[in-house]
Protein backbone atom coordinates (compact mmCIF):
# COMPACT_ATOMS: atom_id res chain seq x y z
CA UNK A 1 0.00 0.00 0.00
CA UNK A 2 1.14 3.52 -0.83
CA UNK A 3 0.05 6.40 1.43
CA UNK A 4 1.44 9.76 0.29
CA UNK A 5 0.84 13.12 1.97
CA UNK A 6 0.92 16.29 -0.14
CA UNK A 7 1.35 19.44 1.94
CA UNK A 8 0.73 23.00 0.71
CA UNK A 9 2.38 25.37 3.17
CA UNK A 10 0.66 28.59 2.08
CA UNK A 11 -2.73 27.07 2.94
CA UNK A 12 -1.45 24.74 5.68
CA UNK A 13 -3.40 22.10 3.77
CA UNK A 14 -2.72 18.37 3.55
CA UNK A 15 -4.13 16.02 0.94
CA UNK A 16 -3.49 12.34 0.40
CA UNK A 17 -3.11 9.65 -2.23
CA UNK A 18 -3.66 6.03 -1.26
CA UNK A 19 -2.63 3.45 -3.84
CA UNK A 20 -2.54 -0.30 -4.26
CA UNK A 21 0.54 -1.44 -6.18
CA UNK A 22 -0.99 -4.82 -7.00
CA UNK A 23 -4.04 -3.51 -8.87
CA UNK A 24 -2.63 -0.12 -9.82
CA UNK A 25 -5.71 1.61 -8.38
CA UNK A 26 -5.63 4.78 -6.26
CA UNK A 27 -7.81 7.23 -4.33
CA UNK A 28 -7.14 10.89 -3.52
CA UNK A 29 -8.51 12.56 -0.38
CA UNK A 30 -9.14 16.32 -0.03
CA UNK A 31 -7.24 17.30 -3.19
CA UNK A 32 -5.96 20.78 -3.96
CA UNK A 33 -7.35 22.41 -7.08
CA UNK A 34 -4.00 21.96 -8.84
CA UNK A 35 -4.22 18.23 -9.50
CA UNK A 36 -1.09 17.89 -11.64
CA UNK A 37 0.96 16.60 -8.69
CA UNK A 38 -1.46 13.72 -8.04
CA UNK A 39 -1.58 12.76 -11.69
CA UNK A 40 2.23 12.91 -11.96
CA UNK A 41 2.68 10.81 -8.81
CA UNK A 42 0.17 8.27 -10.08
CA UNK A 43 1.96 7.99 -13.43
CA UNK A 44 5.33 7.62 -11.70
CA UNK A 45 4.01 4.76 -9.57
CA UNK A 46 1.91 3.16 -12.31
CA UNK A 47 -1.38 3.99 -10.63
CA UNK A 48 -4.79 5.08 -11.91
CA UNK A 49 -6.77 7.54 -9.78
CA UNK A 50 -10.29 6.09 -9.73
CA UNK A 51 -11.68 7.57 -6.52
CA UNK A 52 -11.70 10.99 -4.86
CA UNK A 53 -13.00 11.71 -1.34
CA UNK A 54 -13.79 14.96 0.43
CA UNK A 55 -13.82 14.70 4.22
CA UNK A 56 -16.13 17.74 4.20
CA UNK A 57 -17.16 20.63 1.98
CA UNK A 58 -14.17 22.96 2.21
CA UNK A 59 -14.71 26.69 2.68
CA UNK A 60 -11.06 27.77 3.02
CA UNK A 61 -9.78 26.57 -0.36
CA UNK A 62 -11.08 25.29 -3.69
CA UNK A 63 -10.81 21.51 -3.83
CA UNK A 64 -9.81 19.62 -6.96
CA UNK A 65 -12.33 16.80 -6.88
CA UNK A 66 -14.21 18.04 -9.93
CA UNK A 67 -10.95 18.42 -11.84
CA UNK A 68 -9.98 14.82 -11.02
CA UNK A 69 -13.41 13.67 -12.09
CA UNK A 70 -13.13 15.49 -15.40
CA UNK A 71 -9.52 14.61 -16.20
CA UNK A 72 -9.18 11.00 -15.08
CA UNK A 73 -12.78 9.92 -14.50
CA UNK A 74 -12.49 9.59 -10.72
CA UNK A 75 -15.68 8.84 -8.81
CA UNK A 76 -16.55 11.35 -6.06
CA UNK A 77 -17.44 10.29 -2.49
CA UNK A 78 -18.83 12.51 0.29
CA UNK A 79 -20.36 11.94 3.70
CA UNK A 80 -24.01 10.90 3.68
CA UNK A 81 -25.08 14.25 5.20
CA UNK A 82 -23.49 16.27 2.39
CA UNK A 83 -25.47 18.25 -0.16
CA UNK A 84 -23.90 19.13 -3.51
CA UNK A 85 -25.02 20.09 -7.00
CA UNK A 86 -22.77 17.50 -8.67
CA UNK A 87 -23.14 13.72 -8.66
CA UNK A 88 -21.47 11.91 -5.78
CA UNK A 89 -21.69 8.68 -3.81
CA UNK A 90 -22.84 9.30 -0.21
CA UNK A 91 -21.17 7.17 2.46
CA UNK A 92 -22.44 6.35 5.94
CA UNK A 93 -20.64 4.86 8.94
CA UNK A 94 -18.84 1.65 7.96
CA UNK A 95 -19.30 2.11 4.23
CA UNK A 96 -16.42 2.51 1.84
CA UNK A 97 -14.42 0.83 -0.91
CA UNK A 98 -11.81 -1.90 -1.31
CA UNK A 99 -9.20 -2.10 -4.05
CA UNK A 100 -6.47 -4.71 -3.94
CA UNK A 101 -4.95 -4.74 -0.48
CA UNK A 102 -6.43 -1.35 0.42
CA UNK A 103 -9.64 -0.89 2.37
CA UNK A 104 -11.15 2.55 3.04
CA UNK A 105 -13.99 2.82 5.55
CA UNK A 106 -15.91 5.91 6.57
CA UNK A 107 -16.60 7.22 10.05
CA UNK A 108 -19.21 9.96 10.17
CA UNK A 109 -17.55 12.57 12.39
CA UNK A 110 -19.63 15.77 12.34
CA UNK A 111 -18.60 18.78 14.38
CA UNK A 112 -16.45 21.07 12.29
CA UNK A 113 -19.19 20.70 9.69
CA UNK A 114 -22.35 18.58 9.85
CA UNK A 115 -21.27 16.39 6.89
CA UNK A 116 -17.70 15.75 8.06
CA UNK A 117 -16.27 12.26 7.75
CA UNK A 118 -13.01 10.58 8.67
CA UNK A 119 -11.55 7.76 6.61
CA UNK A 120 -10.05 4.61 8.10
CA UNK A 121 -7.21 3.22 5.98
CA UNK A 122 -6.53 -0.51 6.21
CA UNK A 123 -3.52 -2.21 4.69
CA UNK A 124 -5.03 -5.66 4.23
CA UNK A 125 -1.58 -7.18 3.79
CA UNK A 126 -1.04 -6.30 7.47
CA UNK A 127 -4.47 -6.37 9.14
CA UNK A 128 -8.13 -6.34 8.18
CA UNK A 129 -9.22 -5.22 11.66
CA UNK A 130 -6.63 -2.67 12.81
CA UNK A 131 -6.53 0.53 10.71
CA UNK A 132 -3.08 1.58 9.65
CA UNK A 133 -4.21 5.21 9.59
CA UNK A 134 -7.17 7.53 9.86
CA UNK A 135 -7.60 10.62 7.69
CA UNK A 136 -9.39 12.95 10.07
CA UNK A 137 -10.15 15.93 7.82
CA UNK A 138 -10.90 18.98 9.98
CA UNK A 139 -12.33 16.99 12.89
CA UNK A 140 -9.07 16.10 14.66
CA UNK A 141 -5.86 18.03 14.05
CA UNK A 142 -2.47 17.38 15.59
CA UNK A 143 -2.78 18.92 19.05
CA UNK A 144 -6.14 20.53 18.32
CA UNK A 145 -9.66 19.95 17.03
CA UNK A 146 -11.72 21.58 14.29
CA UNK A 147 -13.59 24.76 15.10
CA UNK A 148 -17.37 24.27 15.45
CA UNK A 149 -18.16 27.99 15.11
CA UNK A 150 -17.73 28.50 11.36
CA UNK A 151 -21.17 27.44 10.08
CA UNK A 152 -23.41 30.05 11.72
CA UNK A 153 -24.31 31.51 8.32
CA UNK A 154 -25.75 28.14 7.35
CA UNK A 155 -27.88 27.90 10.48
CA UNK A 156 -25.62 25.75 12.66
CA UNK A 157 -24.70 27.13 16.07
CA UNK A 158 -21.35 26.50 17.73
CA UNK A 159 -23.24 24.76 20.54
CA UNK A 160 -24.90 22.32 18.14
CA UNK A 161 -21.73 21.49 16.24
CA UNK A 162 -19.65 21.50 19.43
CA UNK A 163 -21.81 18.72 20.85
CA UNK A 164 -21.42 16.72 17.64
CA UNK A 165 -17.66 17.30 17.70
CA UNK A 166 -17.39 15.98 21.26
CA UNK A 167 -19.27 12.81 20.30
CA UNK A 168 -17.17 12.32 17.16
CA UNK A 169 -13.91 12.65 19.08
CA UNK A 170 -14.74 10.59 22.14
CA UNK A 171 -16.97 7.93 20.61
CA UNK A 172 -15.30 7.37 17.25
CA UNK A 173 -11.77 8.73 16.82
CA UNK A 174 -10.00 8.60 20.18
CA UNK A 175 -11.10 4.97 20.87
CA UNK A 176 -9.18 3.79 17.77
CA UNK A 177 -5.97 1.75 18.31
CA UNK A 178 -2.99 3.65 19.77
CA UNK A 179 -0.76 2.86 16.80
CA UNK A 180 -3.15 4.15 14.12
CA UNK A 181 -1.57 7.12 12.35
CA UNK A 182 -3.47 10.41 12.37
CA UNK A 183 -3.40 12.40 9.13
CA UNK A 184 -5.43 15.67 9.29
CA UNK A 185 -6.38 18.04 6.48
CA UNK A 186 -4.60 21.06 7.99
CA UNK A 187 -1.49 22.03 9.93
CA UNK A 188 -0.27 25.05 11.89
CA UNK A 189 -1.50 28.37 10.49
CA UNK A 190 -4.92 27.19 9.38
CA UNK A 191 -7.93 29.16 10.62
CA UNK A 192 -9.88 25.90 10.93
CA UNK A 193 -8.25 25.34 14.34
CA UNK A 194 -6.90 27.52 17.12
CA UNK A 195 -3.64 25.89 18.22
CA UNK A 196 -2.68 23.30 15.60
CA UNK A 197 0.75 21.73 15.92
CA UNK A 198 3.40 22.23 13.24
CA UNK A 199 3.56 18.42 12.97
CA UNK A 200 1.50 16.93 10.14
CA UNK A 201 1.21 13.34 11.37
CA UNK A 202 0.81 11.69 14.76
CA UNK A 203 -0.84 8.64 16.32
CA UNK A 204 -4.14 8.13 18.09
CA UNK A 205 -2.27 7.16 21.25
CA UNK A 206 -0.31 10.40 21.24
CA UNK A 207 -3.39 12.52 20.53
CA UNK A 208 -5.29 10.80 23.32
CA UNK A 209 -2.43 11.66 25.69
CA UNK A 210 -2.41 15.29 24.50
CA UNK A 211 -6.18 15.60 24.97
CA UNK A 212 -5.89 14.11 28.48
CA UNK A 213 -3.17 16.61 29.43
CA UNK A 214 -5.17 19.50 27.96
CA UNK A 215 -8.21 18.44 29.98
CA UNK A 216 -6.12 18.31 33.17
CA UNK A 217 -4.72 21.77 32.44
CA UNK A 218 -8.23 23.10 31.78
CA UNK A 219 -9.49 21.58 35.02
CA UNK A 220 -6.63 23.13 37.02
CA UNK A 221 -7.27 26.50 35.39
CA UNK A 222 -10.99 26.25 36.16
CA UNK A 223 -10.20 25.47 39.82
CA UNK A 224 -7.79 28.43 39.97
CA UNK A 225 -10.42 30.79 38.58
CA UNK A 226 -13.05 29.52 41.01
CA UNK A 227 -10.61 30.05 43.89
CA UNK A 228 -9.86 33.59 42.70
CA UNK A 229 -13.56 34.44 42.47
CA UNK A 230 -14.17 33.01 45.95
CA UNK A 231 -11.29 35.08 47.34
CA UNK A 232 -12.62 38.21 45.61
CA UNK A 233 -16.12 37.65 47.04
CA UNK A 234 -14.74 37.10 50.55
CA UNK A 235 -12.53 40.19 50.28
CA UNK A 236 -15.44 42.26 48.97
CA UNK A 237 -17.67 41.04 51.79
CA UNK A 238 -15.00 41.96 54.35
CA UNK A 239 -14.68 45.46 52.89
CA UNK A 240 -18.46 45.98 52.95
CA UNK A 241 -18.67 44.88 56.60
CA UNK A 242 -15.85 47.23 57.59
CA UNK A 243 -17.50 50.11 55.75
CA UNK A 244 -20.85 49.28 57.38
CA UNK A 245 -19.44 49.20 60.92
CA UNK A 246 -16.91 52.00 60.46
CA UNK A 247 -13.72 49.96 60.42
CA UNK A 248 -10.69 50.55 58.22
CA UNK A 249 -10.78 48.60 54.97
CA UNK A 250 -7.11 47.65 54.62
Amino acid sequence: MILKQFYLGCLAHASYLIGDEQTGEAAVVDPQRDIDQYVAFAVEHKLQIKHVFLTHLHADFIAGHLELRDRVGAKIYLGAAAKAKYAFTPLKDGEGIDFGKVRLRVLETPGHTPESISILVFDLAVSATQPNAVLTGDTLFIGDVGRPDLRAALGWSATQLGGMLYESLHNKLLPLPDASLVYPAHGAGSLCGRAISKETVSTIGEQRRVKREQRQIDEREAKRRRAEKLTERRHGSCIRRRELYGGAAA
